[in-house]
């Protein structure tokens, strides 16, 4: 499902010019929530992707169910569950690309030397690495959608320095921008996608270009309807109204790129709405 993405881009990426000091208690208020991560699981990726943070993005439901997702400059590069079934090694031993046994021995190094589970089976030469790479965006994205389905959680983001030997992240098959286009395409309910857009009669402005991964002809008819008319001389309603696309399809495109960054609202007024087409 996920295309190819060149290799530069988490070299790049783990180049950005961030700062990464400690944060403010006000920040870090900001950044825990409670409530449907249908509304909050976006705005927590917005908050990682767009502000380049490097960290961890808890996600944790009652007492036991949770989910962990590390990012490095806005970039997610892992993810790991609390309940085996979600785990990295299940999964691949799920697909047959590992044995149990593999997989058993790979945990000893992984626990022993307090490492990440990929590194350690790319060395050990159990999985190679495009089928990894491959297997990191499945088990990526099938947290994500888990946990965009449950009822209530509690979201944190942990800020943490650059780690020191960025190298043992692997190159995933599919970009942090495609993840959370991919998660707001799959929001339930038209009402929860509204919650996220804020004011509407905020003039929409589209970024000088595209982020890496997004890739102009895979995005929809609605995404590709926002993306041609977003030029600061109307509001985010009134695009809405006047579209000839489903509302429910406008709306979501235009979360999706608000939470990656491809559009913006504006600060100055908007022209008069136009009048919607017959």
């Amino acid at each position: 499902m996920f295309r190819s993405a060149a290799r530069r881009h988490t070299s790049c990426s783990l180049r950005r010019s961030v700062s990464l000091g400690a944060q403010s208690a006000a920040t870090m208020m900001l950044l825990h929530k409670r409530g449907s991560p249908a509304v909050l699981l976006p705005e927590f990726l917005r908050e990682v992707y767009v502000g380049q943070r490097t960290g961890l993005l808890h996600v944790t439901q009652g007492e036991q169910a949770a989910v962990t997702f590390r990012s490095v400059n806005g970039e997610i590069v892992s993810g790991s569950s609390t309940e085996e079934k979600g785990r990295l090694g299940e999964l691949l031993v799920r697909q047959g690309l590992l044995r149990r046994a593999e997989l058993d021995r790979a945990l000893v190094i992984v626990k022993t030397k307090k490492r990440r589970l990929a590194p350690v089976l790319r060395e050990l030469d159990l999985v190679d690495t495009p089928t990894l790479e491959q297997a990191l965006a499945h088990h990526i994205r099938e947290l994500l959608l888990t946990a965009l389905l449950w009822t209530e959680a509690s979201l944190l983001f942990e800020d943490q320095e650059l780690p020191d030997a960025p190298a043992e992240d692997l190159t995933l098959r599919c970009t942090t921008a495609e993840l959370i286009l991919e998660v707001v395409r799959r929001i339930p309910g038209g009402g929860t996608v509204r919650q996220g857009l804020g004011n509407l009669d905020r003039p929409l402005v589209a970024a000088g270009r595209l982020p890496f991964g997004i890739d102009r002809s895979r995005l929809n008819a609605a995404e590709g309807y926002l993306l041609a008319h977003a030029d600061g001389s109307a509001s985010a309603r009134s695009m809405i109204e006047t579209s000839p696309l489903p509302v429910a399809d406008v709306e979501r495109g235009l979360l999706g790129f608000l939470c990656t960054g491809v559009l913006r609202y504006g600060s100055a007024e908007p022209s008069v709405p136009r009048a919607k087409a017959s």
